[in-house]
C-alpha cells in the first residue's frame, strides 16, 4: 500500500493508475476522510486475518503491519480532537501475536479487539453523515477507486508481480462489500434498495478480478478494466 492523500475524489494520474486526490472542499471533509482511512485500515485487517484463517502467515503480516506505518499518523490529528483514545499500540500487539503465533486464540482475541475499536471510532464521524446512503456510497467509491490503484501497484508487465499490492485491494473491496451489506439492512426503500442494487453490481465486477486469495501469475484483468470499473462505481454514487 502507498501512502494516501487526504480523500476528495480519487482520480488516476494519466496513464499510471496512481491513486491521487484533491483537498476536500465540503464540510464533511475531515469526516469522510476518516471513515474512507478507517475501511482503508480495516481492509487491511480483513485480508490479512484471511490469510491467517488458510495458513499463509507470511502473505498475512504486511496487512498487520500496514495500519500502523501507512494510516494511523494521518487519523491522529482527528482522534485528538474528538478525544479517543489512540490504539496504535492494540494494532502493534496484534502484528507481534501473528508474527509469534497466528492460530492462538489470544491472537483472535487480539483481533477482534481491534476490529470492535475500529466500529466504534467510525462513530466519531456524525451520525447523519454515516446514515446517509449518498455520502456512504461515495466513500465506498473512492475505496474501489483505491482498490483499483493498489492492483495498478500490483502489475508488472502484465503480470501480478507483488501479492501485497492484489491483496491490498482484495482487502479494500471486501470492506466495501461489508458496507453495502450494511447499507442495504438500513435502507428499506425502493429507491435506496434500487441504488445499492446497481453498486453491488459494479463492486461484484471489480471483485471478480481479485477473486483468488492465491492469484496466478496472470491477472483476470487489466489494469484499464479495473479503473473502468471504478469509474463506473463513481458514476454510481449520487452528485
Amino acid at each position: 500500500m502507498r501512502h494516501l492523500p487526504t480523500l476528495a475524489v480519487l482520480v488516476f494520474a494519466a496513464g499510471f493508475g496512481i491513486a491521487a486526490a484533491q483537498a476536500p472542499a465540503d464540510k464533511n471533509a475531515a469526516d469522510t476522510d476518516f471513515l474512507f482511512r478507517l475501511g482503508l485500515m480495516e481492509g487491511h485487517l480483513m485480508v490479512g486475518h484471511e490469510l491467517v484463517k488458510a495458513k499463509q502467515v507470511p502473505l498475512a503480516l504486511p496487512h498487520y503491519g500496514h495500519p500502523v506505518k501507512e494510516l494511523c499518523e494521518d487519523m491522529t490529528s482527528y482522534l485528538k480532537a474528538k478525544k479517543f483514545a489512540p490504539f496504535d499500540k492494540d494494532l502493534i500487539a496484534l502484528e507481534a501475536g501473528v508474527t509469534a503465533a497466528p492460530d492462538a486464540p489470544a491472537t483472535e482475541a487480539k483481533y477482534q479487539t481491534v476490529i470492535a475499536t475500529i466500529h466504534m471510532a467510525r462513530a466519531l464521524a456524525p451520525a447523519p453523515l454515516r446514515a446517509s446512503l449518498p455520502e456512504m456510497i461515495k466513500v465506498c467509491a473512492s475505496t474501489i477507486d483505491a482498490a483499483s490503484g493498489e492492483y495498478g501497484e500490483a502489475l508488472e508487465q502484465d503480470k501480478i508481480a507483488s501479492v501485497v499490492e492484489y491483496h491490498d485491494s482484495r482487502g479494500y473491496l471486501e470492506w466495501v462489500a461489508q458496507q453495502v451489506k450494511e447499507l442495504k439492512a438500513a435502507h428499506a426503500d425502493a429507491a435506496s434498495q434500487a441504488l445499492i442494487d446497481r453498486f453491488s453490481a459494479v463492486l461484484v465486477k471489480a471483485q471478480a478480478i481479485v477473486a483468488d486469495l492465491l492469484p496466478a501469475p496472470t491477472p483476470k484483468a487489466s489494469l484499464a478494466d479495473y479503473r473502468a470499473i471504478a469509474a463506473e462505481a463513481r458514476e454510481v454514487a449520487p452528485k
